[in-house]
């Protein structure tokens, strides 16, 4: 009977244990999990801020580009039709030379 008594006090040692380690384990889990939760939402916050702010630079990086392909066109223009006139001037030039030396 002693030793059937003290079976029965070590395994219910065994259970108190086992049930002390699973409690233990299932708070540590929980805390895991909300810090987890806790991390996910604070990541998910930022992710979404940081696309707001590369987008909108992005748009404005796009809208500074366009007026200064716009510029540039404009001064594009601008030196061919300079460009032309000083070739016009020149061929004119030439003519009114080879004109005299003739």
């Amino acid at each position: 009977m002693k030793q059937h008594s003290a079976t029965v006090e070590t395994s219910n040692k065994a259970v108190a244990d086992s049930a002390e380690v699973c409690m233990s384990t299932t708070e540590k889990v929980d805390k895991l999990i909300g810090d987890t939760n806790s991390f996910m939402e604070n990541f998910q916050t930022t992710y979404n801020s940081n696309t707001t702010s590369a987008n909108e630079a992005l748009k404005s990086l796009g809208s500074l580009f366009k007026t200064e392909k716009a510029k540039l066109q404009e001064i594009h223009t601008g030196l061919k039709t300079d460009h032309e006139s000083f070739q016009a001037t020149i061929s004119s030039q030439l003519s009114q030379l080879k004109d005299e030396l003739v």
